[in-house]
């Protein structure tokens, strides 16, 4: 069953990329979203591709994303949602960023991962390959759906199942219209 589903979400993903969703500024439009080449902090989201019956479980508000720009180098610094890995976990992923460019290619210790922009959002579909043993604690898992979800605790349990298996797969989006409060370490 995830097998077929991640291959609809990277099909998905490609036509997308082929049917144009995406505008390149070397096509010639100057006015076409780029990626930030400055660093600021965000709210956003976090995603996991999931069958349709759990849809409303697999995504989670994230209340700080670092985006990083030093020497043409972006880096987005975040810990994925403890309700959906039972414990603390950083991601940390760097590559080089071209000004002007709508996509990037970052990787890190736990994997890789493709940013596009449409201007409003950075959206950072994610491969890991580098987490450990997930979740983390599925009693964690639980106990935070319960506290967070409206949804049946089992849902996110299930959802966090999913991500934990043998390549996880993700999706982290910075609203760069919404910063984040400045309270993180």
């Amino acid at each position: 069953m995830v097998v077929p589903m991640r291959t609809s979400f990277f099909l998905l993903l490609s036509c997308c990329s082929l049917a144009g969703c995406v505008t390149d500024p070397a096509d010639g439009d100057p006015t076409a979203p780029s990626l930030p080449t400055t660093s600021g902090a965000y709210r956003g989201t976090y995603a996991v591709p999931v069958p349709e019956a759990l849809a409303a479980a697999a995504t989670f508000t994230v209340d700080h994303l670092d985006w990083t720009v030093v020497g043409g180098v972006a880096t987005l610094h975040y810990d994925l949602p403890v309700g959906l890995v039972g414990g603390e976990l950083r991601v940390d992923l760097s590559g080089p960023i071209t000004p002007g460019a709508t996509t990037v290619t970052l990787t890190g210790a736990v994997g890789t991962g493709t940013c596009t922009t449409d201007g409003r959002l950075v959206t950072c579909v994610e491969q890991f390959t580098g987490l450990g043993p997930l979740p983390i604690s599925a009693a964690v898992v639980e106990a935070t759906a319960r506290a967070e979800y409206a949804g049946p605790a089992a849902h996110r349990v299930e959802v966090a199942s999913i991500f934990g298996g043998p390549d996880p797969i993700g999706i982290a989006t910075l609203d760069l219209r919404a910063p984040a409060i400045d309270d993180h370490p």
